[in-house]
Formats: structure tokens, sequence, C-alpha cells
């Protein structure tokens, strides 16, 4: 067979929820094939490219410049756009290419294809290279999309979007919001010490220079996780402005021998690219307080803010004037983010150290309460004398402090786990009320909303976190969870992006995989499922989405075996929304009462009953009037909710 080697520009198309609209309407979904196929031919012919093939409901097309292949998909977005029936995502990218027997093979293939996938519904994404072709062609406009490392290609890719003059608006989309002059990042102070064990004092000074600023109302201010993503970054200023949407850079480095420092950091005007002040600071550890409260109150000076008198009052707080239990608290700080078993033992040791040489003190106890839930949600789910713990700890911050916003988080997650989310939505606006940017807040009253059926109040928190914390991938999961109640495949593309941005997170590629099965795009589920199987099959979550693979697949036998381990029913027991997953498995096998036991105990403190009553997982049983029972009972609690 003939090979040939040429550069070209390839294109892929898709049409948005197709799968989804298979499973529920067949002949309209070939009709749909057929239309598309009507639009898009003529129009690649029109621009002298190739129709390589189609791939169910997309399709493949080469061409031999990256103008040509940019004209025709705004062309066939301008002609979808006019019939409104469907929409598509577009992706470019331009390579050397192999052509044998009518059809292509090679990375840029992948990349094309790749990039398809991780475009917006009704919108074209291309890659940096067709965006340096088209950059200095007038009738192209574009704006810089994300930056994503996409399945099987190395390096990280730089995304676009085409700019549409006539495309539709879509309403549920985060829109890229202006910059406001009032917004900064503070960046990972780098550790200058010989030592690299001190990293745990740069990084605690990064989030304490955070949390002070945080509690500024008119200051928008990323939060620790995504701006600790950029430690060892050789990324210039500028661009780590553009990706999290600020308009102020803090950057600074720690050296620490012994009792004595050295800080110097420098705040940056991103979009002038000038700094706007500077400071070197010289002192022993004693001075640490001082030196964090000069460099907040210079940021502030330096972006003329006024503070209020209780914004005032809280930068000059501090918590732990102990340097030495201060010390055991960043330590115990970073264990906790580690989250493993030994990594929160050590956390736990090192927070009774500091109380052991201070005393009783609020953030001490409140960080416990902390660690405590952290570990019993996430490391120890059996043992609930954490738990217990958690509030016990959180009780006695509160005696020290009524206004401990961390407190009031760890009641709120406390609440929540009980099932009492009105009480648990009242705590964490409590911790709102006093920290205002609190993402750990912000996400747990999300959540409150969520469970509590209330998506539109959702989505409004969602989108405030995804102001201060873009970077996180949960984040995105979240923003996508705003959609469940309304049409989930709009929320698909947030479920791809938060795997995207960690495609090694387990939690994530179970989320994906839970939500293609939700829109039917139940191939592309099972792929997930599988991968999964292969890395972690011990795991209960890998074991739900077994046991809902063989269901959807037909196999009830097997499926049955998957929903007899032991470890499922204890994870349901621990955890009413994994409870409700099971329903599902149940559902789809057509397991009524056991589905209808498991959701009816999940209903206890999930009641998102639209969502329920849409989901397609859950077709077999809406019929009982069980089912209709339960949906009523969940209907009354939403609206019985104060937000």
């Amino acid at each position: 067979m003939s090979q040939s080697r040429q550069l070209a520009a390839i294109m892929f198309t898709d049409i948005v929820g197709y799968t989804a609209l298979m499973g529920n309407d067949e002949q309209k979904a070939f009709e749909l094939i057929k239309i598309n196929r009507e639009i898009k031919k003529p129009v690649v012919e029109q621009f002298n490219g190739r129709w390589i093939k189609e791939l169910g409901d997309g399709v493949m097309a080469s061409f031999n410049t990256v103008s040509d292949a940019v004209n025709a998909a705004i062309k066939i977005q301008e002609d979808c756009n006019a019939i409104n029936q469907f929409r598509l995502r577009i992706g470019i990218h331009q390579g050397e290419v192999v052509f044998e027997s009518g059809d292509i093979f090679g990375d840029t293939v992948n990349i094309a294809a790749r990039i398809q996938s991780a475009a917006n519904p009704g919108t074209i994404y291309i890659s940096e290279s067709v965006q340096q072709n088209i950059s200095n062609k007038n009738q192209f406009k574009t704006r810089f999309a994300k930056e994503e490392t996409l399945k099987n290609v190395k390096e990280a890719v730089r995304m676009y979007e085409v700019v549409l003059s006539n495309a539709p608006t879509i309403t549920e989309e985060v829109k890229p919001k202006s910059i406001s002059r009032k917004s900064i990042a503070v960046l990972p102070f780098a550790n200058m010490s010989s030592d690299p064990e001190q990293e745990y004092f740069s990084d605690g000074l990064t989030e304490e220079i955070i949390s002070d600023l945080s509690g500024i109302k008119t200051l928008l201010v990323i939060s620790r996780s995504s701006a600790m993503t950029f430690k060892g970054t050789q990324k210039k200023i500028k661009e780590i402005a553009g990706e999290l949407n600020v308009r102020h850079i803090l950057e600074g480095s720690v050296r620490k021998a012994g009792n004595n420092l050295r800080i110097s950091a420098q705040l940056i005007d991103a979009e002038s690219d000038s700094h706007l002040w500077s400071e070197k600071y010289n002192g022993t550890l004693e001075d640490i307080f001082d030196i964090q409260e000069k460099v907040s109150r210079s940021i502030v000076a330096a972006l003329k803010i006024k503070l209020t008198g209780e914004e005032d009052k809280q930068i000059s707080i501090r918590p732990i004037e102990n340097v030495h239990a201060y010390e055991c608290y960043l330590k115990a700080r970073q264990e906790i983010f580690r989250a493993s078993e030994d990594s929160m033992q050590n956390a736990f040791k090192l927070l009774q150290n500091g109380i052991e040489l201070i005393g009783p003190n609020e953030l001490l106890y409140a960080t416990l309460g902390y660690a405590n839930f952290f570990y019993h949600r996430f490391v120890n789910k059996t043992d609930r004398s954490y738990f217990f713990k958690a509030k016990e700890y959180a009780a006695k911050a509160f005696a020290i402090n009524p206004d401990s916003p961390l407190a009031h988080v760890v009641e709120g997650w406390a609440y929540w786990s009980e099932g009492k989310l009105q009480a648990s939505c009242n705590s964490m606006k409590n911790a709102l009320r006093i920290d205002p940017n609190n993402s750990d807040a912000l996400f747990g009253l999300a959540e409150v909303y969520l469970y509590a059926g209330k998506s539109s109040e959702a989505h409004v928190l969602s989108d405030k976190l995804l102001q201060i914390d873009p970077l996180t991938p949960f984040i995105h999961i979240m923003k996508a969870s705003c959609f469940l109640d309304k049409n989930i495949a709009d929320g698909l593309p947030y479920f791809e992006k938060g795997y995207a941005m960690d495609s090694q997170s387990p939690i994530g590629q179970w989320m994906l995989a839970s939500a293609y099965f939700w829109c039917g795009e139940n191939e592309k589920g099972f792929l997930l499922v599988d991968a999964l199987e292969i890395s972690l099959p011990d795991w209960p979550f890998t074991q739900h989405l077994s046991f809902l693979k063989n269901g959807l697949q037909g196999n009830k036998e097997k499926a049955l075996e998957f929903a007899a381990k032991p470890e499922l029913e204890v994870e349901a027991k621990n955890d009413h929304h994994f409870a409700f997953h099971l329903a599902e498995g149940y559902a789809v096998i057509d397991e009524k009462e056991k589905a209808l036991d498991m959701l009816e105990y999940a209903m206890q403190i999930f009641f998102p009953y639209k969502f329920l009553s849409k989901n397609i997982l859950l077709e077999n049983i809406k019929g009982e009037e069980r089912f209709k029972a339960l949906m009523e009972i969940g209907r009354k609690k939403s609206e019985a909710f104060e937000i």
C-alpha cells in the first residue's frame, strides 16, 4: 500500500449529546446524522478539503491550509446554528500526517480529536500551531481558551477559541470575566534555605498571607489550592495572571537558617508588568508575625484598599503567638494536605504538641477538628471516633472564639454528615460572614445546596469558586453538578475539564464515568471503568462502577457479583450519596425493591428530586408508587429548605 507524508490541518467535529439522544429517540438521532452530513460535506469540498470518514456522529476531514480548515469550521458552525437543531464541538490541529488507503494516521490526528473533545458546545478550538498561522489574518478572531494535558499527548496543549460573530449564547457556560483591578494571586514563596525540610515554612507564609487577604471583601484572592499549582513554575507572571484571571501577583522567597530569617516579597501589576512594591525583611523567627502583617498591609496600601474596622482587626490578629507552636501548626497543615494514614497521624501529634506548648488555642483546636473530620471522611470512614473528635474540637474552638471561621466549617461538615442540611447551611454562612473568600466554606455551602435540590443557588457559589480557585479539578466537577437537575449534558464539559486537569485522579475518573452514564454515553463510561478495574480493582468506587457497567451491558449475574461485595455496603452505610449510586445500579438490573431501599436511605440527606426524576439510570423504578412517594417527600424537603 502506498503511503505519503505531508503537512495537513486536521478537523474533527462531534454532535453534543448525540449518544444520549440515540438512547432516547433513535429515529431522530439518525435524522440528525443525515442533516449533519448534508451540512458538512459541501462545506468541506467548498474549502478544498478532503472528507476522510465519519465516526458515528463525528466527522474527520483534512485541509491543505490552516485558513481553509478554519473557514470551513466557521461556515459549518454558522450553518448548524442557522437550523438550530443541534450543537457541535470542532477541533483543529496542524502537523505531519500519513495518508494511506484513503485514511490518515499520526499524532496530529490524535491531538485534533482531543482538542475537539475539550471544546465547549457550539465552539471551535484550535491548537497553538493553528493559532500562529492565522494570528496575522484579520478575518479571524481568536482568544486563549485553556492549556491542558490531553490523553496520550506528552506535552500540555494550549488551545484557542475561534470567535464566531453569530454564535448562540450558552447561558450556563462560565464566561471569562473582566479582570478586577482589586484581584491578586499569592504565589508560593520560594524556599531558599539549604534544607528542603524547611518547605513547610515558606508554604505556611504563603498560606497565612492568603488568609489575611481573603478576609477583605473588596479584594478577589486566589485560593491556596490554585496558587500552589504554580510552585516551582517557570511560567511568566503575565501568563500566570492570565490563567488565574487576576491583575496582581505577589511573589517572594524565604531563607531560614536556624532562628534567622530573610524574606523578600514583590507585588507586580501583571497588566503593565510593573513593580508596585517590593521589600526585603531580615529578622528572627520571633519576627515572623510582624513581617507577615507588614507584607499584607503593604499590599493593601499599594492596591489603595480601604479596610473596614473588622478587616483591619483581622490582619492584626495573631492566632498563635508562640513561634514554636506556630511551627507545629504549619507542619501539621502540610501533613494534612498529604492525606495519607501516616501523614494524618503526624498532623494529630504536631497539633497536640502545639497545645502542650501554649495551652488551649482556637486555631489549634479548629485545625484538630478539621484534621479529624478530614481523616474520617477521606482516610478511615469506619472509625466514627474521629468524627466525634472533630465535633469536640470545633466546640472547644468556639468556647475560645465563637467567630472561628474554621470551626464553623468543621461544624458545617459535621452537620452535613448527619443529614442536618439546614444547620450545615447556617454554619457555612457563618464562616463566609467572617471570611468571604473561604473556599472550604463556599464549596461546603454549594454541596449543601445541591443535596437540598437548590441548584440555582449552587450555580452562584460555584461561579465564585471558579473565580478564586480555577485550577482545582473538583471545583469544575462542582460546577458540572449544578446542571444535573436541568440539562445534564450541559454539565458534561465541566466534568470532562475536571478530569482533564488531573486525569490520574481516581475520584475524577469515577465522577466522569458516572456523568457519561447519566448522559447515555455508555461506551465512553465503559472505557474509564476498564481503566479503574486495572489500576484500582479493590476500590469500592471501582466495584460500584463495575456493578453498573455489567448491568448496563445486560450481564445481571456478573453485576450482582459486584453488588454483593461487602465493601459496597460499608461504603453506603457511611456515605448516603454512595447509597444513591448503588440505587442506580440496582434500578438498571431491575432489582426494584433493593433500588428503592437504597434510594430511600440516600434521601435521608440527599434529595435533589428534580435530578432523580430525570436520571435515566433510575428509569426502571420511576413507575413505582414508592418512587413517586419518595420524589414527593424530596420536593417537600427541598421547598422547606431555607436559603
